[in-house]
């Protein structure tokens, strides 16, 4: 079930407009106070530009997309660091979604080793959305 002691609004960044990004954004608004927002990728200038001015607790991007994580990573890197941030990586063909962190201090430029889950159900995405801003 969804925490409901969590208090704190938490913003998600899905990069992608296809249906299946729609239906992960549908699947976090319905019934949550999460801000989900998302952007199709255009170039490298208007992702970043989209990630500095939302500054969104998960970036959440389909390992399917237009860009490749590294190369997502590496944008990342390339701009005022976002302690305490999560990327989460889904796939469109099982139910195991990688997740990694930045640091809340120390060296902010550098990512906590990937951890993987299954996720089977909604919820079990919303965990790991929702944990992204309370670490």
């Amino acid at each position: 079930m969804f925490p409901s002691h969590v208090t704190t609004v938490h913003r998600i960044f899905i990069l992608g407009a296809s249906l299946f990004e729609e239906g992960i954004a549908n699947l976090l608004k319905i019934g949550t106070d999460l801000q989900v927002s998302g952007a199709k990728y255009i170039n490298d200038n208007v992702f970043l530009e989209d990630i500095t001015q939302n500054q969104p607790d998960v970036i959440l991007l389909n390992e399917a997309g237009p860009l490749n994580p590294a190369r997502i990573f590496d944008m990342l890197f390339s701009i005022p660091p976002l302690p305490g941030r999560r990327v989460i990586i889904v796939r469109l063909t099982n139910n195991t979604i990688d997740v990694y962190d930045f640091p809340y201090k120390g060296n902010l430029r550098r990512l906590h080793k990937r951890r993987q889950f299954i996720v089977t159900n909604r919820d079990d995405l919303l965990v790991h959305c929702v944990r992204a801003g309370i670490n």
